[in-house]
């Protein structure tokens, strides 16, 4: 609904901006730290304002005010945007993680659980379900899409000192792995590809479960979501590379749609001509 897609385009503006500091701007760790601060100080700021257009007449950025009236109109607690800045913090300094508990409670948690979190708040649940159930599918699809990302992404996280396959990962010491991704052995990085994807895989299955406890309304956004996330997430396990990004083709991507979707997509272009 267009209602939902608005507030869903605004947790992305909210997220997207720190994501750009922490990743794209050619900045040094003292000025992204500056940045994001300044970022979470206009956040926090927006609680002694009643509504947008007394925040952006006080100086706060329209992004900023308008994701403060999302939160409050769906009862968004602050602590989810709170921890996902703090999880950009900890980009800036690429630390290691011991395992995988370390690597999803204290990384993707911030990065991304929360950001399902947002959504979930935003998508609501369905007759007779209750939102607890959402949130844990939400947690659980966030967790595997992250996965996702960083396979797909161990290459350019190499090159930014980044590596999220854990020291300890099933009955293995990853230690020296992540040492040697981090010097950019293509063996290793195939490797550690490999071992995020399969993760990802165990995250993807506990997802499904919950996809039905979401408004009829959102579902299908979601289960696309899930649909090609896993694929793609296949294809990675499937013909793991360091030298080719994965992606998937446009007819892998309309294929995750009802039959119904696709006569949608032609006739909204001949409509908008």
């Amino acid at each position: 609904p267009p209602d939902k897609k608005a507030d869903v385009e605004l947790v992305y503006a909210a997220v997207r901006y720190p994501d750009e500091v922490v990743d794209t701007f050619a900045l040094s760790r003292d000025l992204k730290m500056t940045y994001l601060n300044s970022w979470q100080n206009d956040f926090e700021q927006t609680r002694n304002y009643s509504g947008i257009i007394p925040a952006v007449s006080s100086g706060i950025s329209v992004i900023m005010a308008a994701f403060r009236d999302v939160m409050r109109r769906n009862q968004i607690p602050d602590a989810y945007y709170i921890s996902f800045l703090d999880a950009m913090r900890n980009d800036i300094n690429s630390p290691r993680f011991s395992d995988w508990h370390d690597l999803v409670e204290n990384y993707i948690y911030g990065s991304a659980t929360v950001v399902g979190y947002f959504l979930t708040h935003i998508y609501g649940s369905a007759s007779g379900q209750n939102l607890d159930r959402c949130l844990r599918g939400a947690r659980s699809l966030a967790i595997a899409l992250q996965l996702t990302n960083f396979a797909r992404d161990v290459v350019d996280d190499a090159f930014r000192e980044r590596c999220y396959v854990p020291e300890q990962h099933g009955a293995s010491s990853g230690s020296e792995l992540v040492d040697q991704v981090l010097s950019l052995d293509q063996d290793a990085m195939t490797e550690a590809q490999l071992i995020l994807a399969n993760e990802a895989n165990k995250w993807y299955q506990e997802a499904a479960f919950d996809i039905d406890a979401f408004h009829p309304d959102s579902r299908l956004a979601i289960q696309a979501c899930h649909r090609l996330y896993s694929r793609l997430n296949t294809k990675i396990l499937s013909n793991p590379s360091t030298t080719d990004r994965e992606s998937l083709t446009m007819f892998e991507k309309l294929s995750v749609l009802p039959m119904s979707k696709y006569w949608r997509l032609p006739a909204a272009l001949v409509l908008e001509r």
